[in-house]
Parts: C-alpha cells; sequence; structure tokens
C-alpha cells in the first residue's frame, strides 16, 4: 500500500488546481504554451495553456487561497482523494461537511457502492461533532473518554473520518467510504493533509 506522502506526489501531477479549466481560442494562429505552476503539495506541474504567437510569455496560473471551508475548496479535496483512489483501483464515495456538521460535498465516484453515500456522510459528521477522527471515536468508545458511546443518529465508529483543521481550528471534516477500513483512513487522511495544505489563515 502506498504512503500518504507517494499518495501526495500522485495528486500533485493531476491537481495544479482541478477547477481550472482550459478555454478554447477563437483566434486563427493560437498555440500552446506551457505553465509551470505550483501545486499545494509544491509539486511542478506542466499544465497547457492557450496563447495567440504575438502574445507575451504565460504567466503562472495563480492558485486562489481560502480562509474558510467554500464549495469550492471542497469539491478540490474531494477531486484530489478521487485522484489517489483512482491510483489505488477503488471507487469511493467522499462526503465533507463544514464547521456545522453541516453537508457541504457529497461526491460518488461511479460505480462506488450505494451504502458508502450515507457511511461516508456520518463519518463527515462525527468527525465534526466529535472532534476526532473517527478512529479515534471507536478507540475512545471502548473504556476511554467516550466509552459506552455507539453508533447511530449520524455518528458511526468506523475508520476513514477525519476533521479538517487549520492552525488549531476545525473548518469541518471529511469522511470516505468504499475501500478497506485502512484504504478509507489512508484516503481520509490525504483529504484533510490536503485541506491543511490549500488553507490560508
Amino acid at each position: 500500500m502506498k504512503t500518504i506522502d507517494e499518495l501526495l506526489e500522485e495528486v500533485a501531477k493531476n491537481v495544479a488546481h482541478a477547477p481550472v479549466q482550459n478555454t478554447s481560442v477563437s483566434a486563427p494562429k493560437a498555440v500552446m504554451s506551457k505553465a509551470v505552476v505550483q501545486t499545494p503539495v509544491m509539486q511542478k506541474v506542466v499544465v497547457q495553456t492557450p496563447v495567440t504567437q504575438k502574445s507575451a510569455e504565460p504567466k503562472p496560473i495563480a492558485m486562489p487561497f481560502y480562509d474558510r471551508l467554500t464549495l469550492s475548496l471542497a469539491k478540490e479535496i474531494a477531486y484530489a482523494v478521487e485522484k489517489a483512489a483512482e491510483s489505488m483501483g477503488l471507487s469511493v464515495v467522499i462526503a465533507v461537511d463544514d464547521e456545522g456538521a453541516n453537508l457541504t460535498l457529497l461526491h460518488s465516484m461511479d460505480g462506488a457502492y450505494i451504502a458508502s453515500s450515507k457511511i461516508a456522510r456520518d463519518k463527515a459528521y462525527t468527525a465534526v461533532s466529535l472532534k476526532m477522527t473517527t478512529a479515534e471515536a471507536l478507540k475512545e468508545s471502548r473504556g476511554g473518554a467516550l466509552d459506552g458511546l455507539t453508533s447511530g443518529n449520524g455518528i458511526i465508529l468506523l475508520g476513514g473520518g477525519e476533521p479538517l483543521r487549520a492552525g488549531g481550528k476545525i473548518f469541518g471534516g471529511i469522511g470516505v467510504s468504499g475501500g478497506t477500513k485502512e484504504q478509507d483512513m489512508m484516503l481520509a487522511h490525504l483529504g484533510a493533509v490536503y485541506f491543511e495544505h490549500r488553507i490560508k489563515l
């Protein structure tokens, strides 16, 4: 199984701010010029951008920074996790909640289990509500600070949910379902690490 660092490197090759779309150029003599951009994990990625022959050298694409969890950022996190899941041969569901445990995004890959939608949602909710990973919550429910806590009412004690933290503050949570416990945990952690790289406090 790949490490988080290996997955982040692989994601960096696919993600150079995913929502950026290349636009077509109507000028008759348009050519493609290469621009180097820095991804959140500091890997250089070459992006093709259309420019006319008469234009100057293109400037690097500026990646937006965020000071809170937005829908745009949630989509970016989900895209990063999706690419990592693809590299692992998995089809998963990714849920992203805001700091109030309200669902911001539910992203289901083709072929993912139907049951994974609710499970991923509950993992994200649990991570925000309890301010800890769902794996930690499971451990604490067995003789720890959450002794006796059981799954139900949105709480689920399965690995694969992580709070989205930065600077000691919780901005939301991510839940991943569709792989083994270890795979879900790794993908959720990757999403949390990606978020921490992207947020600007």
